[in-house]
């Protein structure tokens, strides 16, 4: 039990540290290709490994195009006290609610 314990930890700490690394690769690309397959790599990484990606970078990753949601493709909008996020590329709506 105890060792089954240990190998989990060690999984998880090394799916963090490829987490990083793809969110570094994906925050300074060099081309839209590869940021789109960091953000695909990105968030394989997390499922695979049952780890949650930080919350200041999943805010800024379209779950359905892959891409990076900054001011050229995306729009932002204060409602209520909910921030609507739309990506520009694939039409999707993102929703956060309460302390964002």
């Amino acid at each position: 039990m105890r060792k089954n314990h240990l190998r989990n930890n060690i999984r998880r700490r090394h799916a963090l540290a490829g987490i990083e690394s793809m969110t570094r690769l994906w925050s300074n690309p060099e081309s839209e290709e590869v940021a789109h397959n960091a953000g695909t790599t990105l968030i394989a990484i997390a499922r695979r490994n049952r780890v949650r990606i930080p919350r200041r970078i999943r805010m800024r990753i379209c779950r359905t195009c892959k891409k990076a949601l900054n001011s050229t493709n995306s729009k932002t909008r204060i409602k209520m006290k909910c921030v609507v996020v739309s990506c520009l590329d694939c039409g999707r709506v993102h929703r956060y609610y309460g302390g964002v």
